[in-house]
Parts: structure tokens; C-alpha cells; sequence
């Protein structure tokens, strides 16, 4: 192995307010996570960077998802942590990802992941489609900009002037 050594794990969060059970639909996430071969882990480090793991889900249940992952990775106790499983094709046309946060509690080497909030998108395989949405988009926001102040704001610190002044 190179590199540095791995740091200390992080200490354990306190939990949120609300809990830390799902807060959504364990079965629904699984589901739509289950064609995307590629799935991240991502919580914040004892120094205070963000560390991020590839992860297999192995199993779930109402209570959350079952992942895996190397045992010495996977910091003990409860704290809030963020999951991405996402597909690219060839090009990045066809893109498709899922996103959750939620809380990961791990348990003499067990990770469970209790997903709190999740949101998707998937791009068609056709360059063409791709392009014509991506340019729509874009003027959709380019015009919002316009009418909320943003470019003009933009304009003004690019010109070196400072707000308020």
C-alpha cells in the first residue's frame, strides 16, 4: 500500500431531530438503485473532508439498505452520510444517477443505510436528444438569470464594482 496512513475514524454524530429511521421508501430506492452499476458512499472524515467509499448494496428491508464495504472503511457508530449510484454510457450520452442522504449506522463491521431524501435523473442514449435538451435548459436558465439580476450582478463584480458600494 502507498500513501499516507489512513486517518482515525470520525466520531459518532449526534443524531438528527427527526430521527433516523427512512424517511422514504426503502423497496421504492432499492429498485430504482438496482440497474445502476455503480453506487458511492460519502460521509465526513475525522479531519473534516469528506470521504467517499464504493459501496455493494446486499440487502433491505423497511429499516434500510444493507451495504458493504472494506470493514476498516467504514467508521463505527451513526452519522449522517450521502449514497450516489449513477451509469454513464460511452460519451456521457445516456446518464443516469440517484442521490440520497440519509443515516449510516454501523455496527461491528454491519453498515445500515436509512435514506431520508432522494432525487434521480436520467438522460436519454441519443446525442441529438441530449443536445437539444441541454440547450434548452440552458436558455431557460440563462433567462431566469436575466430576470432575477444575476447577470447584471455577475456583470458589476466582473467589472470590479462591489455590491453596495
Amino acid at each position: 500500500m502507498t500513501g499516507p496512513s489512513w486517518p482515525e475514524h470520525p466520531a459518532e454524530q449526534r443524531p438528527p431531530k427527526n430521527g433516523t429511521t427512512p424517511r422514504i421508501a426503502v423497496s421504492q430506492l432499492a429498485r430504482r438503485i438496482a440497474a445502476l452499476p455503480h453506487r458511492l458512499l460519502a460521509y465526513e472524515g475525522a479531519d473534516g473532508s469528506p470521504v467517499i467509499l464504493p459501496v455493494t448494496v446486499t440487502g433491505h428491508d423497511e429499516t434500510g439498505l444493507r451495504l458493504s464495504a472494506p470493514p476498516e472503511l467504514l467508521p463505527p457508530g451513526g452519522r449522517r452520510a450521502g449514497l450516489l449510484a449513477h451509469a454513464f454510457r460511452p460519451q456521457c450520452v445516456g446518464v443516469s444517477m440517484r442521490t440520497a442522504t440519509g443515516w449510516l449506522t454501523v455496527d461491528d463491521g454491519e453498515a445500515l443505510y436509512a435514506p431520508h431524501t432522494s432525487v434521480g435523473m436520467a438522460a436519454p442514449p441519443s446525442r441529438t436528444v441530449m443536445t437539444v435538451a441541454n440547450g434548452l435548459l440552458a436558455k431557460h436558465g440563462l433567462r431566469r438569470a436575466r430576470r432575477n439580476g444575476t447577470t447584471a450582478h455577475l456583470h458589476s463584480l466582473a467589472a470590479g464594482v462591489r455590491p453596495g458600494a
